[in-house]
């Protein structure tokens, strides 16, 4: 309320800056204290025990009933070779050459679509920091106007044709990617190929925003640049048929981009695709050959590398970590809530 003076002068009220008298203002609203007594925790420890175990039991039941084989091939025999040598042992000798080996393997149940193609290191720390840090994401956006980052040494310039070039992509990790590649074969007469092709397995995101390619023709773009030291193939040559899984965007180099947090890890190569016979609802059970281009060393740091074939359930692959971790759960609901039942009866 405004009022006035004697001289006509107006006169403002001075607000105050006291909260009103309310129950909310007042922090006097009604609470509810449990009474956390032995009595009234076991029977909700036990409850959530039995939930957790069924949750855990349901999600094993999910885990061991989706197919997956896992097939290792480290030191598989060296095909052709005379000497009987493991291909570990031939790149070992020889660095910088191939080696190829020849797998049988059977498959003792039905994959049902989608089928798809992992290969899967172990003993490797991608999550190194150096190894993780070592990279030119604006060279990976196609920004290859700039000099490779600092990050990137000692492979970001390369002596080639006496000359000194820049490589793209630069750094430790594109460097190591992963580059086995794998001919599946169904054991029929004649051999029938498993049809096996990428796609699938990048975020639109990522081609948008986090691998592009330079504009123009790629070949040309990158002319002046030289490919990392551990390849075989140019930038450009990663996949010559398909112009949208080449250079930067090239769909095995972004999951190889993706480093993994721990040593032992898996990443999507292919899937099969089940548009062509016999393969429209999976893969059938029975003899498979797998032929293998091998050029990845891992024997040197005591490594192992495999191929694993899943068929992932309504939860994915096949991950029993979940299920154990709601059974471990349970269980230790199920304890707490057997000690303080006896906590309550016996005191």
């Amino acid at each position: 309320m405004i009022t006035t003076s004697g001289d006509g002068r107006l006169i403002r009220p001075v607000k105050s800056r006291r909260p009103t008298e309310s129950a909310f203002y007042q922090q006097k609203l009604a609470v509810w204290t449990p009474n956390l007594t032995p009595k009234a925790l076991w029977p909700v420890l036990f409850t959530g025990g039995m939930v957790f175990l069924s949750i855990g039991f349901g999600l094993q039941h999910v885990a061991s009933s989706t197919p997956e084989f896992s097939l290792d091939y480290t030191y598989c025999q060296a095909h052709g070779d005379t000497s009987n040598r493991s291909c570990a042992q031939i790149i070992n000798e020889h660095r910088g050459t191939a080696c190829k080996c020849v797998v049988n393997f059977t498959l003792d149940e039905h994959f049902p679509k989608n089928v798809y193609f992992y290969y899967a290191l172990e003993n490797f720390h991608q999550n190194h920091r150096q190894f993780v840090i070592s990279r030119d994401d604006g060279q990976l956006r196609g920004n290859i106007e700039k000099a490779p980052s600092r990050r990137c040494h000692p492979l970001d310039y390369a002596n080639r044709d006496n000359q000194t070039l820049p490589i793209a992509p630069c750094g430790l990790i594109a460097n190591a990617i992963f580059n086995d590649t794998f001919n599946l074969y169904q054991q029929h007469a004649p051999y029938l190929p498993v049809p096996l092709i990428g796609g699938g397995s990048v975020w639109p995101h990522e081609h948008e925003l986090k691998f592009r390619n330079p504009p123009g023709d790629l070949r040309t773009a990158l002319q002046n640049y030289s490919r990392p030291p551990s390849w075989s193939r140019e930038l450009w040559e990663l996949d010559a048929l398909n112009p949208d899984n080449n250079g930067f965007q090239n769909e095995d180099l972004i999951n190889w981009m993706r480093p993994a947090a721990l040593p032992n890890f898996r990443k999507r190569h292919r899937r099969v695709d089940h548009s062509i016979e016999p393969f429209q609802d999976g893969m059938p059970s029975g003899s498979y050959t797998l032929h293998v281009q091998y050029t990845y060393p891992v024997a040197s740091f005591g490594g192992r590398k495999s191929i694993i074939l899943s068929s992932p359930s309504w939860m994915g692959a096949r991950n029993p970590f979940t299920g154990y971790l709601f059974l471990a759960i349970g269980v230790l609901k199920l304890i707490l809530s057997c000690a303080l039942f006896a906590v309550n009866y016996f005191s």
